[in-house]
This record gives C-alpha cells, sequence and structure tokens, in this order.
C-alpha cells in the first residue's frame, strides 16, 4: 500500500481534472474501499437547495478508483 501513503480521508484530491474528496481508504478507514484504491466523493453540484425548494437529502454517490489515477489537489477556496 505504499502508493496510498500520502492520501487521508478528508484530503482534496483530483481525478481526471475533478476535485474529490477522500472518503474511504483501504483497511476500513471511512466507506469500504478495495486495496490500492480511493473512495472519493465528487459533492453534488447538479442537487438544488431545500432552501431554494429542491427536495434536499440526495443519496451521496461515491466512487472508488485506482489511488494511482489521482493526485493532491491545490488548497480549497474558503467561504463564509
Amino acid at each position: 500500500m505504499s502508493g496510498l501513503d500520502h492520501f487521508s480521508l478528508g484530503q482534496f484530491v483530483v481525478l481526471d481534472g475533478l476535485p474529490a474528496v477522500v472518503v474511504g481508504l483501504p483497511g476500513g478507514h471511512g466507506v469500504p474501499t478495495p486495496e490500492d484504491h480511493l473512495a472519493l466523493w465528487f459533492g453534488a453540484p447538479q442537487v438544488e437547495r431545500a432552501s431554494q425548494g429542491g427536495p434536499g437529502d440526495p443519496v451521496p454517490e461515491v466512487w472508488t478508483v485506482p489511488a494511482e489515477d489521482c493526485r493532491p489537489c491545490r488548497p480549497p477556496g474558503i467561504r463564509h
């Protein structure tokens, strides 16, 4: 698992140009994940907020992908 040493839960990464958050690592950390893979959540940009008339509470979609296809992301922009 040496290729996974530089990834951690909650870390922002890039896969094929898209930012994602690591939500699972092999070994039972977070979402169940196959060996040499990361579990990633890409967010839900297409979902309309409940406060704006959307249904709210969508089912999060998590993808497991080979860790070698991911790289660390630039620091996120913080909004409040």
